[in-house]
């Protein structure tokens, strides 16, 4: 039961990833036009984004870039094929293109 306890606990999304992921349903929220439900799912969406890939690079503390880019890589497409599910390929494109924005406007701040 601890251990479970535990596992549970490590699985709570962080402030920093919390807000990583509010910035990106934000910004494509504004950019698109979504409603409120809309914009909670690409949240969702972009919240498991950002925990799964940190979840992933945390396992291997000598991860090369170039494995984290391919972390990075597989991440973004799951995103965009949940969000394809949701709606449509060119919609999920454009989605996981402003996130990309938003990470770089953000990043140059």
């Amino acid at each position: 039961m601890l251990f479970f306890t535990a596992t549970t606990q490590a699985q709570e999304p962080t402030k920093y990833q919390q807000g990583r992921a509010t910035l990106f349903s934000t910004y494509i929220a504004d950019k698109m036009d979504l409603n409120e439900e809309q914009e909670n799912l690409v949240y969702n969406v972009m919240l498991e984004r950002v925990v799964n890939a940190n979840a992933k690079i945390k396992v291997n503390k000598d991860i090369s870039k170039e494995e984290k880019q391919s972390i990075y890589k597989a991440e973004f497409s799951n995103a965009q094929n949940k969000l394809a599910a949701e709606f449509g390929e060119k919609q999920a494109r454009k989605m996981m293109l402003l996130s990309n924005e938003a990470r770089k406007n953000a990043d140059k701040e």
